[in-house]
């Protein structure tokens, strides 16, 4: 694919593809992070089982919980990252459209 189409934009840059790369960019990480979140909260419903059965420590699962925080904080600022890049990305594709510098 060239850097550069006819208008002087490459693919996703040319606001002719805005619609489609939006629609793209929507579906892109949404899959994942759902993914990781389904994940996380299976292993915590583990976790507990394990606990109430007397099968994991308390202690052990109160640290692995702390850990299991993290990762879901790590994953909501992984959305907020991606959704400001894509919002900065609209914002710079409508300042080309309508010509503001």
């Amino acid at each position: 694919m060239s850097a550069t189409g006819q208008h002087g934009l490459c693919w996703a840059h040319d606001p002719a593809n805005a619609e489609q790369r939006r629609r793209t960019a929507s579906r892109g990480g949404r899959g994942k992070a759902n993914r990781e979140v389904v994940d996380l909260k299976e292993e915590i419903k583990r976790v507990i089982t394990e606990v109430k059965a007397g099968e994991l420590d308390r202690n052990d699962a109160a640290v692995m919980i702390q850990g299991y925080r993290a990762l879901k904080d790590f994953i909501a600022l992984e959305r907020q990252v991606k959704e400001t890049d894509e919002l900065a990305a609209e914002i710079e594709e409508l300042k080309r459209e309508y010509g503001v510098a």
